[in-house]
């Protein structure tokens, strides 16, 4: 077994074309949003739900607005925002000393108006089912949400409108067979593991990861009658779950592609020494048929956390290409940016692995966001909030 090393507190480790700009010691966070000279993230564990930071200034961000949480069993871990409104999610997420129960009080997703950024005012919670939504996308007119329903097994995609925020329209549903139980289905041996993790829109499509069935497209030509295209299953061979789909919006070598990740669970068991969550790269030129170009992997060689009780492996990358580079978050890697000009031959052109949040022995860096000028900023799942500049 790797030896876990403790470098000293405040140490970062950074390729030469990194350099780190701020630290804020904040609770660990899920996703983060940037918008114009705000960020908006969303926290993993409770009591706080959600923050909107300034971010005028990347040296020093500052937090304007957090708002708590009353339910022990949930979390607020997603954000997104689109003009004045934000749409942040309600999922079951027991705290310690709280047990998980059937009946979740408040699955679904809340609407505010942002307009105020330093006061935020809720326009509506929109109550969906089960355990709650977890990721989700938005557009200026659609929610698509990944979240549990009455009648299903897992988190199935619902597309909601919504034009009037404060009542949400159902447009369509959209789940893999053997979920819909209530219908007569029967489930798989994956039972609640064969799920929608979340699908990102591009243009009349979805793109979706499917936690332990894989990755697919999603035609919503007629948003109203969704239907499955091609699909992509790495597993069993693969270990990790499917987290993220996402194609470049041009294309690459006169090809479509698109990125996924797998992600690295916080307990492996049985899957300890084997192969990590790793980044893939499609060809979809053929949407019907989902075709593996390559797949990254980050080695434990050389690496500063590791060990059979650190979470190492990949999540998530940031959902926005501006040209051939992704921005992966590594958990106890860091964040790692690879050039993908070469889909068949990815190169790693830099990396940054923060110091650990107070309180731990290895970092959990969870989601990227880069704003307009240029500055990434990461969020860590178990504590802090990191601002760096990248030099190509």
């Amino acid at each position: 077994m790797a030896t876990q090393l403790k470098p000293p507190a405040g140490r970062t480790y950074q390729s030469d074309n990194i350099t780190p700009l701020a630290r804020l010691d904040i609770p660990g966070a899920g996703q983060v949003t940037i918008d114009g000279d705000y960020a908006y993230v969303g926290y993993m564990y409770g009591p706080e739900g959600t923050s909107i930071l300034d971010i005028a200034d990347p040296r020093k961000p500052k937090v304007i607005w957090t708002t708590s949480l009353e339910d022990k069993q949930a979390h607020s871990h997603k954000v997104r925002v689109v003009g004045d409104v934000m749409v942040t999610n309600l999922e079951q997420r027991p705290q310690h000393g709280v047990r998980a129960t059937k009946d979740f009080a408040d699955p679904g997703v809340r609407l505010w108006n942002i307009r105020d950024k330093a006061n935020p005012k809720l326009i509506n919670y929109h109550r969906t089912g089960g355990r709650g939504v977890h990721r989700f996308d938005m557009d200026e007119k659609y929610l698509y949400l990944s979240t549990e329903m009455e009648g299903f097994l897992g988190h199935i995609l619902m597309i909601y409108d919504y034009t009037n925020p404060e009542k949400l329209e159902e447009v369509s549903r959209w789940w893999i067979p053997g979920q819909h139980t209530a219908g007569g289905e029967t489930p798989g041996p994956m039972k609640r593991e064969h799920r929608l993790h979340h699908a990102l829109r591009f243009g009349d499509k979805l793109y979706a990861g499917l936690w332990m069935s894989g990755f697919c497209i999603i035609d919503i030509a007629d948003i109203r009658h969704p239907k499955t295209l091609g699909s992509y299953d790495p597993h069993p061979t693969a270990k990790e779950p499917s987290h993220t789909l996402l194609r470049f919006p041009f294309k690459i070598d006169g090809r479509d592609i698109a990125l996924g990740t797998d992600e690295e669970r916080g307990s492996r068991g049985k899957d300890v020494g084997q192969p990590h969550g790793p980044l893939y790269v499609f060809d979809i030129t053929d949407p019907n048929t989902m075709k593996l170009l390559s797949t990254c992997h980050v080695p434990e060689d050389g690496m500063p956390y590791t060990g059979d009780g650190v979470r190492f492996g990949a999540h998530q990358f940031r959902e926005k290409f501006d040209d051939t580079l992704t921005y992966v978050t590594w958990f106890a890697a860091g964040l790692r940016i690879f050039d993908i000009k070469k889909p068949e031959a990815p190169e790693e052109v830099g990396y940054f692995i923060p110091e650990p949040g107070t309180g731990y022995n290895a970092p959990q860096t969870n989601d990227v966001e880069i704003d307009t000028r240029g500055f990434i900023h990461i969020t860590d799942k178990a504590r802090g909030y990191d601002v760096i500049e990248f030099r190509r």
